[in-house]
């Protein structure tokens, strides 16, 4: 099992706009408003969802099929995590049901697409907290296996994180898959720093080139640059890398 108590959220409610594709408007607007992990429900008329669901005999998921019409559905549900990709990501499942002939059909799945007739939705935030989804290698399937400490300024750390041994069996399998001989380092959230003076640090962001948001063993957020110091791969922690941090004299 891995859960943690929350301290600070957003909600926002909304309507989508009329033809549009509902898992990339959703995905649009997460990305707009900063929405990294989140809670979703929703309801409305939908049209041609395309759906895909697991299979436990094959370990994986099957491709989306479409189910051709307009669909009613009053349980769309899901969540924003960080998905393989590195980056937020939108899932949404769905129980809907058309009228064919005369007679109800019913369907159910994860949504791969769908078109808007009319959808209302609200998405609850989860802003010091950041969901990582992995896949699980024995079942296939996606999972959120590790819940790290994020968010906006000034927001305090999760209360408290907890994860069960099937967690942490994962974790030190993706920690056994790290490689250590690296030339270049290649930060990404999730890493952390060992830096002299201000100890061990979270990385939540960074931009590529220079800047680094970090999460401070205080839970204080701050921001240091790349240009300052040297990076040395140190180990791994967590299923992030560990960097030593090497000041730059001065000249």
């Amino acid at each position: 099992m891995i859960f943690a108590q929350l301290n600070t959220s957003r909600t926002f409610v909304g309507s989508a706009d009329f033809r549009s594709e509902l898992v990339g408007s959703i995905a649009a607007l997460c990305a707009e408003k900063g929405i990294e992990s989140a809670f979703i429900v929703g309801y409305g008329y939908i049209e041609d969802p395309a759906l895909f669901v697991h299979s436990r005999s094959e370990k994986k998921y099957t491709a989306a099929q479409v189910n051709e019409g307009l669909y009613i559905t009053s349980a769309v549900t899901g969540s924003v995590s960080l998905g393989n990709s590195g980056k937020p990501e939108v899932v949404l499942f769905c129980q809907a049901s058309a009228s064919e002939k005369g007679r109800m059909k019913t369907i159910a799945g994860q949504i791969a697409s769908a078109t808007v007739r009319q959808f209302e939705f609200l998405i609850q935030t989860v802003d010091n907290l950041l969901l990582k989804r992995v896949r699980e290698p024995r079942t296939g399937l996606e999972l959120w296996l590790q819940a790290l400490p994020t968010g906006l300024t000034g927001s305090p750390p999760p209360t408290a994180i907890e994860r069960g041994g099937f967690q942490e069996e994962l974790i030190r399998q993706r920690e056994e898959e790290v490689e250590l001989g690296e030339e270049e380092p290649s930060l990404r959230p999730g890493d952390w720093l060992d830096h002299p003076r201000l100890g061990q640090c979270y990385v939540i962001s960074y931009d590529g080139a220079e800047r680094i948001k970090v999460k401070l063993q205080s839970g204080r957020i701050a921001e240091l640059l790349m240009s300052m110091f040297r990076l040395s791969l140190a180990g791994v922690r967590e299923g992030g890398r560990v960097y030593a941090v090497e000041m730059r004299k001065k000249k």
